[in-house]
């Protein structure tokens, strides 16, 4: 018989494995992911999304505390027996009443049910892709779509051409992969909804440790205006230019440098700012008289970038600023008139329409 320990996220108890993350534990659980579980719960007590589908669910961690703490109703699946044993002992310690619990294959999940969701979340290891193309006829009108994508290698720029057979783009690496590695991942979930004549809008999103993370707002409408936010990222290796666009192809930088390019890929807004500012605003969960300082820090940043709305930033070094205070940087852009910010992407980084000569 297998042995589960207890332990506690928010207000929140779970029998979890504790042990080494990889694929080998009897039900997985990633203690490390906890910040993400954090920011489901607070997004979803924002939204108030009522109807979840945790699709691939293991220990049911996020299910169990989207229930728990934001007060929905969950179906939980997986394809582990042993994780759906484990799914029903945590429902009984935490007496919450779900949905549903079911042990299937995702894909089989998604294309026998009749039930539509408000809320559905897909985090596999590696790629989502080939679960988001069943989960999409499942969302409910204006539902949410989160993903998460845990193979950064190729969407980070060391394997372009994975990308490309994957995400149907090609990824590079840069100073700032860790966004393009987002808006191709961004990117691809679009595409695969607009082959259903649905629009799914990034709204928040995030690079967090080893993993890509987007929540996507789903509408029947508006499609041509997302498929139009998408184009590609040039970049000189030389003088450290970058510059988004739509359409036009270019092989040069002025500077007389081949450019490199990343893309097709998403270069509208991540995120939505109002959403931000409603999760800042909120009342903190139960099990913290304030928003943690580090929650609240995170979505400051978030909100910073949301409002620059520009698809790429620089290292200071690449701006000539070697050594300079970030902060400083961002207020001496601003002054010049530049939009500028800092971004969560890279403890280095400046998102900034301010261009090196």
């Amino acid at each position: 018989m297998l042995k589960y320990e207890i332990t506690t996220e928010g207000t929140t108890k779970l029998y979890v494995s504790l042990g080494k993350i990889s694929k080998k534990l009897p039900v997985f659980y990633n203690p490390a992911k906890k910040f993400d579980r954090d920011i489901s719960v607070l997004f979803l007590r924002t939204t108030r999304k009522k109807k979840v589908l945790d699709l691939l669910a293991a220990s049911g961690a996020r299910g169990l505390r989207l229930a728990k703490e934001a007060n929905a109703k969950v179906w939980f699946n997986d394809i582990n027996k042993e994780a759906v044993k484990l799914i029903k002992k945590n429902v009984k310690l935490n007496n919450i009443k779900p949905l549903g619990i079911s042990n299937k294959r995702a894909d089989e999940f998604l294309v026998t049910t009749k039930e539509k969701f408000d809320f559905i979340d897909i985090d596999p290891f590696g790629s989502p892709i080939t679960y988001v193309y069943q989960a999409i006829p499942r969302l409910a009108k204006d539902g949410t779509l989160a993903v998460t994508a845990t193979d950064t290698a190729p969407l980070f720029g060391v394997y372009p051409w994975t990308c490309f057979r994957k995400y149907g783009s090609f990824s590079l690496k840069t100073k700032f992969s860790h966004e393009i590695g987002v808006r191709i991942l961004a990117k691809a979930v679009i595409e695969i909804a607009a082959k259903h004549n649905i629009s799914l809008k990034p709204i928040f999103a995030h690079a967090t440790q080893h993993y890509y993370r987007i929540y996507f707002q789903s509408r029947r409408s508006h499609l041509k205006e997302v498929l139009q936010d998408i184009g590609f990222i040039y970049y000189c290796s030389k003088c450290k230019k970058r510059f988004a666009t739509k359409f036009e192809m270019h092989e040069k930088c002025k500077c007389g440098n081949k450019l490199s390019f990343a893309g097709p890929l998403y270069i509208g807004n991540l995120w939505n700012t109002k959403l931000i500012e409603k999760m800042l605003s909120l009342n903190s969960p139960r099990y913290i008289k304030k928003l943690k300082k580090k929650h609240e820090k995170f979505l400051n940043r978030l909100l910073e970038e949301s409002k620059v709305n520009i698809p790429y930033y620089y290292e200071a070094e690449e701006l000539g600023w070697e050594g300079k205070k970030l902060d400083e940087i961002v207020k001496y852009l601003r002054k010049k008139g530049f939009k500028s910010s800092r971004t969560h992407f890279s403890g280095k980084g400046v998102r900034t329409e301010y261009n090196v000569k």
